[in-house]
């Protein structure tokens, strides 16, 4: 019993484990392509053609600024829902090949137990699905580089500042469904993993079953009168506190053998539940240390963009002191001259 579930955990895990990868390398490329290949497409068709920013030039510096943070949010995301994921699917393994539930129940309670376990947060971390301050950098990106282009029709700005909006929430919704997806998928391989190895064991168990009679028909047949005198003689060499002793002697040795056996697993979970706090630790302390470092980033842009509109407004007030410099410089050349010759 302990062996089939031991089997069906193993390869729900790595099947779902498969799975995550697949959603990552495959689902999740495609919809933030996706996304970002519309999102340039309006944008032109609001601002019109800009000859330096085509939309293919829009497509690439976009994808640069959001594809690879978006990826690392979702990883993060599924690594951790893991460990909900494999409690829920070690519980629901476990009562129904103990015959506490059918399939019928699992397909009733299983997403709900999930995201349950999802909401506990065992880990203590948290990951939401918001994009707020990944678009951030859209919006930086748009502030700089597009707007003061269109900077004087205030309907395309305020078209193209909604059309971020709405890609940003759009792009919410599909990493929602995605993830919601990906629960049915757990489902799906649970039950297909369940009854696959259920139905090995149980043919096992019948192959077994027959070749133990094949086996015992010939032992009955062959030696049947050899074995009646042995059965009868077995115990009568020993009295009867021998035979109890014997008894007891096989239990305790087993007893023993089964502790050490606990011994050693509790002590396997201690060494793995350490490992996981440490690398919990890690991955918490590189997350920090990112969103740190992006955190820099974005307010570096923001000083730049205040240094671009501080250059600006400094060029201007040149331009404008310039003539009173000439005019300065004019009339102090007259005045060194001795006036003009009319005077």
């Amino acid at each position: 019993m302990l062996g089939t579930i031991e089997r069906i955990k193993n390869a729900v895990l790595f099947k779902c484990n498969g799975l995550n990868d697949s959603v990552i390398s495959t689902d999740l490329k495609k919809i933030v392509d996706e996304s970002i290949y519309h999102f340039a497409e309006d944008l032109i068709s609001i601002i019109g053609n800009i000859s330096e920013y085509s939309e293919e030039k829009i497509r690439n510096d976009i994808n640069l600024k959001i594809s690879n943070l978006i990826t690392k949010k979702v990883k993060r995301k599924l690594f951790i829902d893991s460990l909900a994921l494999q409690v829920t699917n070690d519980l629901f393994i476990e009562d129904y090949v103990n015959k506490k539930i059918t399939l019928d129940d699992i397909d009733k309670n299983y997403i709900k137990e999930l995201k349950s376990n999802k909401n506990s947060n065992q880990l203590n971390m948290t990951e939401d699905l918001k994009l707020d301050d990944i678009y951030a950098n859209v919006k930086i990106y748009f502030d700089m580089n597009i707007k003061p282009k269109i900077i004087e029709n205030n309907i395309l700005v305020e078209n193209s500042e909604k059309l971020i909006v709405n890609s940003r929430k759009e792009l919410e919704e599909k990493l929602k469904k995605l993830i919601n997806d990906s629960d049915y998928e757990y489902l799906k391989i649970l039950k297909e993993e369940i009854q696959k190895v259920v139905n090995e064991e149980e043919i096992k168990e019948d192959e077994e079953g027959v070749d133990n009679m094949e086996n015992n028909i010939d032992v009955l047949a062959n030696e049947s009168v050899e074995t009646h005198e042995v059965e009868k003689n077995k115990f009568d060499v020993y009295d009867d506190m021998t035979l109890f002793n014997k008894v007891i002697l096989s239990l305790n040795t087993k007893e023993e053998k089964l502790t050490r056996r606990e011994e050693k697993i509790n002590k396997r979970k201690e060494e793995v539940d350490t490992a996981l706090e440490k690398t919990n630790k890690n991955i918490e302390a590189n997350i920090n240390r990112e969103n740190e470092l992006s955190q820099r980033k974005y307010e570096l842009s923001q000083k730049e963009v205040e240094l671009n509109s501080k250059l600006s407004e400094t060029e201007v007030i040149f331009l404008n002191i310039k003539p009173l410099i000439k005019g300065l410089s004019n009339i102090n050349s007259s005045s060194n001259n001795g006036g003009d010759n009319t005077e």
